[in-house]
């Protein structure tokens, strides 16, 4: 069980990480809106079609609400207030902020499903947290703004979604909750459609390709990837803790797609994480 859960979250920051670096590309083609709008319809299109061949039933009535809920909080909503956040704080900054999101977790699931972890936990956690500082603030510049706030909430948003899949994966398939979920934040996108089909005329080709990437893969599949792990781990820290490693496999694939070279500070703070991550595994 484990082992399923590891290779699930991995797969799934290994995608995310991915995303944050090809992302770049949809830049000028598509605005925030509407990659977000394109990008939930695609994901929510494909794993609807992956319900119905195996048969599997629509949402129950009264849940309809719920899965509207984790579809705001978890992508539209989320991902909203992360592109308003990033418009207004450097990247450096963004990353230091998103990346709490694994300690608002751990302490939701500890006050809502009291999920301990022993004290050891809690120190390599912030060693992995530590990391993520030495990464993004080694050359990076912090900065102070109200994009903070946009970007704190986005990060509380988000742990809540992990919460909230753990709950409905006691109920539906992993593969059900996340359709459904994602169904349910393209339905809050509909209005912003008109909008990017208008774009997508004029994007460049380059753009669409990474716009199906983005919408298929970082959100359909990764977001089935990570809440089958979610439903699989015994605690939500085991999985919301693999967030660390986002910002570095982003720092590894922009140096092997973009040739950016990575410096000394993703070096040193990717040995630092990866080391938190195995002692919290070991120790937690």
């Amino acid at each position: 069980m484990k082992q399923k859960y590891w290779i699930f979250s991995f797969l799934t920051v290994l995608i995310w990480g991915g995303a944050s670096v090809l992302i770049r590309l949809t830049f000028g083609s598509f605005s925030a809106l509407t990659l977000v709008t394109a990008r939930s319809w695609l994901a929510a299109i494909t794993l609807l079609v992956f319900c119905v061949v195996k048969k599997l039933p629509p949402p129950r009535l009264r849940d309809v609400p719920v899965f509207l809920a984790t579809g705001a909080i978890g992508f539209s909503v989320y991902m909203v207030l992360y592109s308003m956040g990033f418009e207004l704080v450097t990247a450096a900054t963004g990353n230091v902020i998103l990346a709490s999101s694994p300690i608002f977790s751990t302490l939701i699931a500890w006050l809502i499903f009291n999920e301990r972890i022993r004290p050891l936990g809690w120190v390599f956690t912030g060693v992995s947290f530590a990391g993520i500082l030495i990464l993004v603030l080694w050359n990076g510049v912090l900065s102070i703004n109200a994009g903070v706030l946009w970007l704190l909430a986005a990060a509380v948003l988000f742990s809540a979604y992990n919460l909230m899949q753990r709950y409905l994966t006691r109920r539906y398939k992993a593969i059900q909750s996340s359709a459904f979920s994602l169904a349910g934040g393209a339905v809050l996108m509909t209005p912003f459609l008109p909008a990017f089909f208008r774009e997508v005329g004029t994007a460049a080709p380059s753009a669409i390709i990474v716009l199906f990437y983005l919408g298929i893969f970082a959100s359909g599949l990764a977001f089935f990837f990570w809440t089958k792990a979610l439903s699989l781990a015994k605690r939500t820290a085991d999985v919301a803790n693999m967030l660390y490693l986002t910002t570095f496999i982003a720092a590894i694939l922009a140096f092997a797609i973009f040739h950016e070279a990575p410096g000394w500070g993703a070096v040193v703070g990717g040995a630092i994480i990866l080391f938190g991550l195995w002692m919290f595994q070991k120790k937690a």
